[in-house]
């Protein structure tokens, strides 16, 4: 219905408007489906039927249940009451002490974390929690801001992911683009947008930059740990043991790798890895391998915790994870709204088109570049880069075979901004998850992030032009490496008096 008017950008815009005047992620989220529903039907039994099918529709649609958001729901509960009962143990405490006379300053801690988020690549889900239960500890007690470690660990996720074939992102962009170029070529495809994924690397270097200089843009210094309480894990519960910690979260990397791995092979019946992973569950894997996890830690603090502590641990471990887990609610209904009902990625890929069609620049430098914004808007719209991915990887192909332009250069161009505008958008999962492994709010995440992620992605958009003018993506290096260092070496100067006050 609205796949060819600009009414299909009021919801996201006025969401994204929403959360930075009321900083209250649900509320603003639960408003956008109420609008879609006032543009979709025409009573108030028809809005409130509406509403309440897409909220829904997260746990129930089309005769099924949905079982792969309930296992991320369950999955975050156990990583809450996994964290309480490893504070409460005395791990995280322990690991902090030994931890401490070998990470003892800002930078170390922030390294360590870039380093996790880039070893960690199998999920980017995975990643976002997992790096925020090793290194969150270390980061509270050196005083790096939980927003920092947010930024660090949202930018080294999603870019990571899409970096690595062997990686669920690379098994989905392959089965999207085995049904463009065919089965037979699609790894080569896929292997190719690496070097040219300008946005994907630019981001990695420009946190290695931000941590290395310590660079606190002036939104880094206004929004520091809201609504956190400081240090609390560490002040309380000392006397544990290390294993107490490492064993637990080493239990959650191994089964949580066995069961993507073992629900891909279920499928497939066979061992080749990309196979797997274009089949693997991601939820059903998450689920399963912090069960295991939090078997382990039940056991190894067995003797440490009273019976009657259980249940305080069980109850606090649920209200930590419920802020997230209701806004995942919401950011999933709302997405098929977007995507689907107003169809607002087909307008603007439709827009896109007519851009491109108007023959206004040389294709060789409008292409990548209009590419690179259509992706980005869209996946910042809708909260999804994989949904992007499928939309704009078949326009993106055909624009460019059609106008003899090189197909790896519009690729990149599509994956590039997609992670751009998912990265950066408010309502976007993996913000919401990286916001939740470093334990802060969205909107300061969001907040925080965003003049970061957005001159990455600036000198990555300059990057894609030259790159078509010269079409060589050697010279889209040679010109943004030393644009994104030099940008950042400004901020440096210009923001060295920012500080954080911890």
């Amino acid at each position: 219905m609205y796949a060819d008017s600009a009414l299909s950008l009021v919801v996201p815009v006025v969401v994204i408007v929403l959360v930075f005047i009321t900083r209250r992620v649900v509320l603003s989220l639960f408003i956008g489906i109420v609008i879609a529903g006032i543009m979709l039907e025409y009573s108030i039994l028809g809005i409130f039927g509406y509403v309440s099918q897409r909220i829904s529709s997260v746990f129930y649609s089309d005769g099924e249940v949905q079982s792969s958001a309930i296992y991320v729901f369950g999955f975050l509960v156990m990583l809450g009451v996994l964290t309480e009962l490893m504070k409460c143990s005395g791990g995280i405490s322990a690991f902090v002490t030994w931890a401490r006379c070998k990470v003892n300053s800002p930078r170390s801690s922030e390294f360590l974390a870039f380093i996790a988020g880039i070893v960690i690549f199998i999920d980017d889900y995975f990643n976002a929690l997992s790096v925020g239960q090793i290194a969150r500890p270390l980061n509270d007690v050196n005083h790096s801001s939980r927003e920092r470690l947010a930024y660090i660990i949202d930018s080294t996720s999603a870019p990571i992911c899409i970096l690595m074939p062997i990686s669920s992102w690379g098994a989905y962009i392959l089965g999207i683009m085995g049904g463009i170029f065919g089965a037979d070529k699609s790894f080569n495809v896929l292997a190719n947008s690496i070097a040219g994924n300008f946005y994907a690397w630019f981001a990695l270097l420009g946190v290695f930059l931000t941590i290395l200089w310590q660079i606190n843009l002036p939104q880094m210094v206004k929004y520091q740990n809201i609504d956190v309480q400081e240090f609390e894990e560490i002040k309380e519960h000392n006397g544990g043991n290390i294993w107490l910690l490492l064993l637990p979260l080493g239990a959650l990397f191994v089964f949580v790798g066995f069961f993507i791995f073992y629900s891909g092979y279920s499928v497939v019946r066979n061992f080749d890895l990309i196979a797997m992973l274009s089949e693997a569950q991601t939820g059903f894997a998450l689920f399963w391998g912090g069960a295991c996890a939090l078997f382990v830690a039940v056991v190894l603090a067995f003797n440490r915790i009273s019976l009657c502590e259980y249940g305080l641990i069980l109850k606090d471990g649920f209200l930590l994870m419920l802020p997230a887990n209701l806004i995942l609610i919401f950011a999933w209904a709302i997405g098929p709204v977007i995507k689907g009902d107003l169809q607002t990625g087909v307008y603007l890929a439709n827009i896109s088109k007519d851009i491109l069609s108007s023959g206004a620049l040389s294709p060789y430098i409008a292409i990548p570049l209009i590419l690179f914004i259509a992706s980005s808007f869209i996946a910042f719209c809708t909260g999804t880069s994989w949904g992007t991915f499928a939309i704009m990887l078949p326009i993106g192909a055909g624009i460019a075979l059609s106008n003899d332009v090189d197909l790896n250069l519009a690729v990149c161009a599509v994956l590039s901004g997609a992670v751009y505008g998912d990265h950066a958008s408010p309502i976007s999962d993996t913000t919401i998850l990286s916001a939740t492994g470093a334990g802060c709010s969205v909107h300061s995440h969001f907040a925080t992030q965003f003049p970061y992620a957005t001159s990455v992605a600036f000198i990555a958009l300059l990057s894609f032009g030259v790159a078509g003018y010269f079409e060589s993506l050697l010279v889209g290096y040679i010109f943004g490496i030393p644009a994104l260092i030099v940008l950042f070496w400004l901020y440096k100067r210009a923001f060295r008096k920012n500080v954080l006050n911890l």
